[in-house]
């Protein structure tokens, strides 16, 4: 048996658990459901497909009933109302019973067909991300998402193309140590990549919206914006927060000295006058500031110190899980 035959048959040898979060996309359910289906049946060995409803009003709980009744891959978990996309997910993730873990969006614009390159990926790698590198979206919405992974690449460290892509597959370890609440669902790969998994990612194809409407707006920017914020304090500064709020205070102080400093040496030595000069208060309240965030990060070291998990670690694998071997005594002739 040649290499390729060898490699197509431990990729088909997979179990799999397609995630799908969505509100109010009743009319591509049933379209989604068959093309999916036909991509698993044919690139795994078992599979199950888990909708989760975040609450529609437009009876799409009714048609994933429909699909259930004729496939009993379908599994279904159904929100009382809209408790957004990181919920679904976690309870997506908590409902997948196999070993692999692929997300998806239902609005079909992330092709079902792209699925099993990014399966096969995962033999590589922990955390495998679709890259939507010719999107047909408008302008403004490909400016934005350009400007978005840019400023998370360089801010977190993270180099993906597109780290907002909903089609992504994770090895279950992942999941099990990367915890996701609020808008962080945005942010697994840092997350992942902080615990040490390691990061791929996939071109795939994108279609056009057919259906529906998209809810990217001024909200989803302003909570994206607050999440990656608290994602880069959680992964860089959550042992040493006197790192972080330190340095800012470090250079407000320094700031604010410089500018007192410069005004009371003008003041002896020219004898200029300081009470109409705005640069006086300004600096003053640079170094109240400053002194402010010093004191907050060390308060944050103490809130930290008792609250300091004892595994911020990832452990990958230990010598208790090898095999009996034969030690260097054993092996001698």
């Amino acid at each position: 048996m040649d290499t390729d035959t060898i490699k197509s048959a431990d990729s088909n040898a997979r179990s799999v658990s397609v995630v799908i979060p969505l509100l109010d996309e009743r009319p591509t359910l049933e379209e989604l459901h068959s093309r999916l289906s036909a991509v698993l049946r044919e690139s795994t060995d078992q599979y199950e497909i888990i909708f989760v409803d975040d609450g529609s009003r437009d009876g799409s709980i009714e048609v994933i009933k429909k699909l259930r009744a004729i496939d009993p891959a379908v599994r279904y978990v159904r929100f009382r109302r809209n408790f957004g996309k990181s919920a679904a997910l976690a309870a997506g993730f908590r409902a997948a019973r196999f070993s692999i873990v692929a997300t998806m969006d239902a609005d079909l614009q992330d092709l079902p067909e792209e699925l099993p390159r990014l399966i096969r990926e995962l033999e590589d790698y922990d955390l495998v991300s679709g890259w939507r590198a010719h999107r047909n979206d408008k302008f403004s919405r490909r400016l934005a998402s350009r400007i978005y992974n840019s400023t998370t690449s360089v801010m977190t460290g993270v180099s993906l193309h597109d780290i907002n892509c909903g089609m992504k597959c994770y090895r279950r370890e992942v999941l099990e140590e990367v915890m996701i609440y609020g808008e962080r669902h945005r942010y697994i790969p840092v997350l992942a990549s902080y615990r040490g998994f390691r990061l791929g990612e996939v071109k795939i194809g994108h279609a056009e919206r057919r259906h529906g409407r998209s809810r990217y707006g001024i909200e989803r920017v302003a909570g994206g914006t607050f999440s990656l914020m608290t994602v880069i304090l959680l992964t860089r500064y959550t042992n040493k927060p006197l790192h972080f709020f330190g340095m800012m205070g470090m250079l407000l102080l320094a700031a604010g000295s410089a500018m007192d400093l410069y005004l009371i040496v003008r003041r002896f030595l020219f004898d200029e006058w300081l009470s109409n000069r705005p640069a006086l208060i300004i600096g003053t309240l640079f170094v109240i500031v400053g002194v402010q965030f010093i004191l907050f990060g060390l308060l944050a070291e103490m809130i930290a110190f008792s609250y300091r998990r004892e595994d911020d670690y990832s452990i990958v694998e230990t010598s208790e899980d090898e095999k009996e071997q034969p030690t260097l005594a054993e092996g001698r002739v």
